[in-house]
């Protein structure tokens, strides 16, 4: 039934027979996951070809696991909340984010602050691996902590090394809010994040102190992959008043020899 054999109808086939629901559902996810945002159902449709009224009822059996979701002021259709675990999950498992969390905790061991690795994903730069410092002090990040784009260390790293056409519409959304609400340390337009852009380029890393009026400062840096395209940041965070965050600083120096080192294992080598 919908392609849904049963126990007796698979015991007897080989496992390369397969089920076919779910490998027509995932032909919709990975429309999904290749669209620059939410869709509709038409584009969907198009996408892999079928029906749109066959494609709507894979929808809701996505929607109902969380793998996708529908937007009540737009109908568009999007990567659910369970799509986004799976992403980060399996990223997770990836050998080298592996060796990268040795890196990440000989650096919290040397620094004795809280470090942790971001990736870009459909809600911006999110955490997913925080090694908290053990001190009473230590900052306290949740992973799948999403940051800022315009006033967080993390944040600033992806609107200067990450892809324009990811970062544009989000970067609009948060200066406007930084003008409206008035948000200390934060810029307001697109001049302001330009020279502070250009400075993190300069140094190879970005550095925040009080962003946002958060009193947290913190010490990001750029992880890029062997085409020299950014795959992560990593990031050291404490209290404004701890953390030394300027460019000739150990902090900022360990920092980019540790994001340098994980760089590395996926195959970018930096110029001498």
């Amino acid at each position: 039934m919908d392609g849904i054999a049963s126990p007796q109808e698979t015991a007897s086939k080989p496992d390369k027979s397969g089920v076919q629901s779910v490998e027509v559902a995932g032909k919709i996810l990975e429309v999904l996951i290749q669209a620059d945002g939410p869709m509709k159902l038409a584009e969907i449709a198009n996408g892999v070809a079928m029906p749109s009224a066959k494609v709507h009822r894979y929808l809701v059996s996505l929607i109902r696991t969380g793998l996708a979701m529908q937007s009540s002021d737009t109908s568009k259709y999007d990567l659910g909340p369970a799509a986004f675990q799976l992403g980060v999950k399996g990223f997770a498992r990836f050998e080298p984010l592996k060796l990268a969390e040795s890196v990440l905790r000989d650096l919290v061991d040397m620094v004795g602050e809280t470090a942790a690795l971001a990736v870009w994903t459909e809600k911006g730069p999110t955490m997913i691996r925080v090694i908290e410092a053990h001190h009473d002090l230590a900052t306290t990040i949740a992973p799948t902590h999403h940051c800022p784009l315009t006033f967080s260390a993390t944040g600033i790293l992806f609107a200067s090394y990450e892809e324009a056409a990811r970062t544009n519409a989000a970067i609009d959304r948060e200066l406007e809010q930084n003008r409206n609400s008035g948000r200390r340390n934060a810029p307001r337009d697109r001049g302001a994040l330009a020279e502070i852009i250009a400075e993190t380029r300069d140094r190879g890393f970005s550095a925040m102190n009080d962003g946002g009026g958060d009193g947290f400062g913190a010490v990001s840096a750029p992880v890029f992959d062997v085409t020299g395209r950014l795959q992560m940041a990593l990031t050291v965070f404490g209290r404004s008043g701890r953390l030394d965050t300027g460019p000739e600083s150990s902090l900022a120096r360990l920092v980019l020899r540790s994001a340098r080192s994980i760089s590395e294992t996926f195959g970018h080598r930096h110029a001498v």
